[in-house]
């Protein structure tokens, strides 16, 4: 495995510097589209994470969700801040929310793993702001995009329930130095993100000089899926067609995104080819919800909320009272 990759390693070197140009652009414009939409949506999530994910609000998780969450998909209650992170802010968030609160609630491996592998996914503000509005010039499709989202995280909870339950190992939060402030912790996994994406898109368009067209569009698309989602966009096909593509798309995520989920899953015995399958079966199942999503009846409910979503106080509003509920309840209880 170590010899494995030491020569894939050397075969992206040799990419690279065979096509220094191409190369130089996908990352360029990787980082353009990480800092034009990544960063500003997820970095406030980020600087949450220890109020999300620590003992107090696995506490009153627990009280309130616990029986909900273990009924429903064999989690503890504790699982909750992780759902919400993974819902609002997308990988890899909420693969680093669900670590932290597994290793703070004694969640075993096993259960890790069905949390992690099920909430992965963009942030609204991505696909309602950056595809919807920005790509589709409609963020009522962007609205539709996460609620096939959305239906397809829960659903993954639920076909996951059974799996993975001889992982009993326990489960270490990520090493961090104890006294890093939130705000610098989460800008360096904001770099971190900004180096996967710059790497991913320079190996993407490089290999991109080597192919033709068709294979070059749909290999970005697979490792890259803003620029993937932009070419789809793009496409002369029907809006159902485009829309049910993008849904497809975003359930895969792209191997970007699926090796920033492991990054933040390393040391816990999530391997690639299992994690892979995942995203391939999230995808055919998140292209599916839009599919039906479209052949149900246009009501005026469906337009209200996307109208109310594509609002970005109205849409960060909804995030905040979500994920102040340990909040309210620690207060509550302190005037009783």
């Amino acid at each position: 495995m170590a010899y494995a990759k030491w020569v894939g390693g050397l075969l992206l070197a040799a990419l690279l510097l065979s096509r220094p140009q191409a190369a130089a652009l996908g990352a360029a414009q990787a980082m353009a589209r990480w800092y034009a939409t990544v960063a500003p949506s997820l970095f406030p999530f980020l600087t949450l994470l220890p109020l999300l994910t620590g003992e107090m609000a696995a506490n009153i998780y627990d009280r309130l969700l616990g029986r909900a969450m273990d009924r429903m998909f064999g989690l503890r209650g504790a699982a909750a801040p992780a759902v919400v992170v993974g819902m609002i802010a997308g990988t890899p968030a909420g693969a680093v929310a669900a670590r932290q609160a597994a290793a703070g609630s004694g969640m075993n491996r096993g259960q890790l793993h069905r949390l992690a592998a099920a909430m992965a996914g963009f942030s609204p503000a991505f696909l309602i702001g950056g595809i919807g509005a920005g790509m589709l010039d409609s963020a009522r499709s962007g609205w539709m995009l996460w609620i096939a989202q959305a239906l397809t995280q829960l659903t993954m909870l639920l076909l996951l329930r059974g799996a993975w339950r001889g992982r009993s190992q326990s489960v270490f939060p990520l090493h961090r130095d104890s006294g890093e402030a939130p705000v610098r912790a989460a800008a360096l996994i904001l770099l971190g993100i900004c180096g996967y994406m710059a790497l991913f898109g320079s190996v993407a368009w490089a290999l991109g000089t080597y192919l033709g067209q068709g294979p070059s569009n749909l290999l970005l698309c697979l490792m890259d899926v803003p620029s993937g989602a932009a070419l789809v966009a793009e496409m002369t096909l029907s809006v159902k067609q485009r829309l049910i593509l993008l849904s497809g798309l975003c359930g895969f995520g792209g191997l970007c995104v699926i090796a920033q989920g492991l990054g933040a899953l390393r040391g816990c015995g999530m391997k690639w080819p299992e994690y892979l399958l995942l995203r391939v079966l999230a995808a055919a199942i998140s292209a599916a919800y839009m599919a039906l999503m479209l052949e149900l009846p246009q009501r005026s409910t469906l337009d209200w909320a996307g109208a109310v979503c594509a609002n970005p106080l109205a849409t960060a509003g909804m995030a905040a009272s979500m994920m102040a509920l340990p909040v309210l309840c620690k207060w509550r209880k302190s005037i009783s």
